[in-house]
């Protein structure tokens, strides 16, 4: 059968298979950046970093909001009727939770971002 997978299942669309590796590969260079950045002396070299940093991490957020958008529109693949019940819950949290950073995490740099510049380091003074 065309479009499916050799388990018989239909697989994930290259849309879904595509935002998942771009934002795998986002994550992996804001990681990067943050780690980079803070070592930097001064200078317009360090202000770069932080702002591809900072992009990088919006672009994560927009990209997390398309794959929610894309997932509501398409169903996944069906779960083989071997895997138990408890795994399937499990996954179905780990999953709500990665998707709960995949925004926690650029929204609280926004917040430390905007905070930043006015003179406090106060967490989430949004």
């Amino acid at each position: 059968m065309m479009g499916m997978a050799a388990s018989g299942r239909t697989p994930y669309t290259g849309t879904a298979i595509g935002l998942h590796w771009i934002v795998v590969a986002l994550i992996i260079t804001a990681w990067a950046l943050g780690l980079t950045m803070v070592d930097l002396p001064l200078s317009p070299q360090k202000l770069k970093t932080y702002s591809w940093h900072k992009w990088t991490g919006v672009t994560i957020f927009l990209l997390t909001l398309a794959r929610l958008a894309w997932r509501a529109a398409h169903q996944p693949p069906a779960l083989s009727g071997s895997i138990p019940a408890w795994q399937i819950r499990a996954a179905a949290v780990s999953h709500a939770l990665l998707y709960a950073l995949l925004f926690a995490i650029p929204l609280s740099g926004w917040c430390n971002c905007r905070t930043w510049w006015a003179g406090t380091r106060r967490w989430l003074n949004c």
